[in-house]
């Protein structure tokens, strides 16, 4: 069950930005409705659903987890290479964060619908423990990679095991 009036002014920022990208088509509001707009290309049609939220920096595991029936409600459309479906969360602020639907979750995705690069810190403060390696996907093969992270690296505490 949905609550309160629509998100109008969030759905307004969200058409001008999805207007980037092709043509917007809007959704009619109802308390049944499934996505606010369509944004159609030569190559996709793609569902978009504008939700805000408090926790806009949260890790991607607890976004899909919190809209977990929100994108339930998004898998309904049929997926394939050619129809998407995308969950955007945007603050008060304005600021907005886009995720598109995939088989195995959520896939964080830039503004312009490409895939966001993967981040890893480039400086370290002094005195601060880093990890080994940061693990990644490697897309050729299904075994994770493994990237070295160069900074400092953790004091060795007397007693400890090595």
């Amino acid at each position: 069950m949905k609550r309160g009036r629509p998100a109008t002014k969030g759905i307004n920022d969200a058409v001008a930005i999805a207007q980037k990208r092709g043509c917007v088509m809007q959704i009619v509001y109802a308390s049944d409705s499934v996505c606010d707009f369509l944004i159609r290309t030569v190559a996709f049609v793609i569902f978009v659903r504008i939700v805000r939220s408090e926790k806009i920096i949260a890790p991607v595991h607890e976004i899909a987890y919190e809209y977990r029936g929100i994108i339930a409600e998004l898998r309904l459309f049929p997926q394939s290479l050619q129809i998407q479906a995308e969950l955007w969360i945007y603050s008060r602020h304005g600021t907005y964060r886009f995720f598109r639907l995939t088989d195995t979750g959520l896939e964080e995705i830039q503004q312009n619908g490409e895939t966001a690069p993967a981040t890893v810190p480039a400086t370290v403060k002094e005195g601060e423990a880093t990890p080994a390696a940061v693990p990644t996907v490697n897309k050729d093969s299904t075994s994770p990679a493994t990237i070295p992270v160069t900074g400092n690296t953790p004091k060795q505490v007397p007693g400890s095991p090595t």
